[in-house]
């Protein structure tokens, strides 16, 4: 996906996770009575880090997962220019090949033998 995408993905996170951690800890500290100014503060101050915590990490996997599939494209065009320039070297004959071959098991027989 595109890094829009992705900008868009992590605000949207960070929006909803923000406002569970808020209501998680307005449940959890105050279940019957709301908070003073204070606590409802240091409350969204709290959900704040969090939520900023988690999109900062997802933000950090993004980025490795951005950079294995450059990794994965620039080796296959490697690839690629290897097997056009593989195509385009004059290949010998079959029956030259053969014989070349031939020759390098001979030699080296004679090189054995020794």
């Amino acid at each position: 996906m595109g890094r829009v995408f992705d900008f868009a993905k992590r605000r949207i996170v960070g929006y909803v996770l923000f406002w569970i951690l808020v209501l998680l800890f307005l449940g959890i500290l105050y279940p019957a009575d709301p908070p003073a100014q204070a606590g409802a503060l240091v409350i969204l101050g709290i959900a704040f880090l969090g939520s900023l915590l988690f999109t900062r990490r997802m933000k950090r996997k993004q980025k490795v997962r951005r950079e294995a599939e450059d990794r994965v494209k620039q080796m296959q065009e490697a690839y690629q220019m290897q097997q056009m320039t593989r195509m385009q070297a004059p290949q010998p004959p079959v029956g030259q090949a053969q014989a070349e071959r031939a020759q390098q098991l001979e030699a080296t027989r004679r090189a054995g033998s020794r």
